[in-house]
């Protein structure tokens, strides 16, 4: 069966549906409709540039043109954690931070790309593209949570990180409790997906490949290897943020520059 496009009217009646929770919302005056008019605009906007975009990048598929826009993505990331994470854009914090997801995504893309899927051509637009996204991200959702958790918490139980050090503790073994309590954080909803994955949703990825007629055992294929992936995306690119970050947001003494933090 043929994957049945939408013209543009029947994606203009999908919208119709939000009137529902823009009600609930305005009736319970949460003040979020504003929020949602803007969100909404912002993703149209949004997808059909990346749309528009990618239809071209798919057609021409250079790797260098590729790899520029796998840059794009992971520098617009950046910025995102840095904000959700509540800390402050400083390039102590931006440098590492990209270096970590960068760096995450080459190990994840090099392995699943060249090694597991093993493409024809470096850097296929049609797989590398959509897969470092899922893959990117995730991480983003991740690093915001994992770092977020991480320098909050340091910062709210400093006499605990300081009894550490007090007690002979070097700076790494003083804050490893800090980054075991920031990775559970961050792995749980990923954890969480994988365990319930199949049983309780369809995945978008599985969901798009059944919608544009390939089999479902492919499809399952590609969820499961996504699924991979992503975790150990997500896990790579937390830890590289927090311990890269490290060497440069602690002052002589040990103790944390708290000036990071927007508070």
């Amino acid at each position: 069966m043929d994957i049945i496009d939408l013209s543009w009217t029947q994606l203009a009646i999908a919208f119709v549906i939000l009137l529902l929770p823009a009600w609930i919302l305005w009736k319970y005056r949460t003040g979020l409709n504003k929020k949602l008019l803007t969100a909404s605009l912002r993703m149209v906007l949004q997808l059909l540039f990346v749309g528009y975009y990618l239809e071209y990048l798919f057609e021409y598929d250079n790797p260098w043109i590729n790899a520029a826009w796998i840059m794009i993505m992971v520098i617009v990331a950046d910025f995102a954690t840095i904000d959700r994470s509540g800390l402050k854009r400083k390039m102590s914090l931006l440098i590492p931070i990209f270096a970590a997801t960068f760096l995450g995504i080459i190990v994840i893309d090099l392995f699943f790309l060249e090694a597991v899927i093993q493409l024809p051509k470096f850097l296929a637009a049609q797989y590398a593209i959509p897969i470092t996204g899922m893959v990117l991200g995730n991480c983003l959702r991740s690093n915001v949570i994992g770092i977020n958790a991480f320098y909050y918490s340091l910062s709210n139980h400093k006499e605990r990180y300081q009894f550490y050090l007090a007690c002979g503790a070097s700076r790494t073994e003083a804050l490893e409790s800090f980054i075991s309590e920031a990775l559970k954080k961050s792995a749980n909803p990923t954890l969480a997906s994988m365990a319930t994955i199949g049983l309780v949703s369809l995945p978008g990825m599985m969901t798009g490949q059944i919608l544009s007629g390939s089999s479902p055992l492919i499809a399952i294929k590609y969820q499961i290897m996504i699924m991979v992936a992503i975790f150990s995306g997500t896990i790579l690119s937390v830890f590289l943020s927090i311990r890269l970050t490290n060497f440069f947001v602690f002052e002589d003494t040990d103790m944390l520059d708290e000036s990071i933090l927007k508070k």
